[in-house]
């Protein structure tokens, strides 16, 4: 996977290229967002383009530090990083790229989350179940066919029996991909 200056598109692109193409690179990936900037800004719709052109994915692994403070952290420095907070943080980044439309506009776009897909799978009832009370439904699917559809996961950091049957269950077992999280 590929290293992108996200700062500035434009040069993520180009790097892109050079990542696939001169040293065949299989996709690139992210730590998250950049400076604040998340994927399902306007700036960034070229970049999914030229991920579709290469037809290779993107992985939005966890670990920037937060924009922002969350209370709920305060007094539970505990929660913060691995344990909780990364976790979150990179799933609400994919929600915020579906929700942005980004796979109805690019429709055979390919994002890899990690850590059993960062708590989405389980959740992917609830989270139809909300979009359909939301008054702005923007999107041409329910958020869970986006799942193994165009969001794919790892096992990377999550080695439960049990959450391996779900995830499977949950978005069918050609979107789980095997991974380790050396050296966790």
């Amino acid at each position: 996977m590929g290293a992108l200056p996200m700062q500035d598109p434009a040069a993520a692109i180009e790097e892109l290229r050079r990542c696939v193409l001169d040293f065949g690179f299989c996709g690139a990936l992210i730590n998250d967002h950049t400076n604040g900037h998340y994927l399902d800004e306007p700036q960034f719709d070229s970049f999914w383009a030229a991920l579709v052109e290469l037809d290779v994915p993107l992985y939005i692994h966890p670990g920037a530090p937060r924009t922002d403070h969350w209370r709920v952290l305060d007094g539970h420095p505990n929660l913060v990083g691995p344990t909780w907070t990364w976790g979150v943080e990179a799933a609400g980044h994919a929600m915020r790229i579906i929700y942005a439309g980004i796979f109805d506009r690019h429709p055979k776009a390919k994002l890899i989350l990690g850590h059993m897909g960062e708590y989405l799978p389980f959740q992917l009832w609830r989270l139809d179940s909300r979009y359909k009370t939301l008054a702005n439904q923007n999107l041409q699917n329910l958020p869970s066919t986006y799942f193994g559809r165009n969001i794919f996961i790892t096992t990377s950091g999550v080695f439960s029996h049990a959450a391996l049957v779900g995830a499977i269950m949950a978005i069918g077992e050609d979107a789980v991909m095997f991974s380790i999280d050396y050296p966790f």
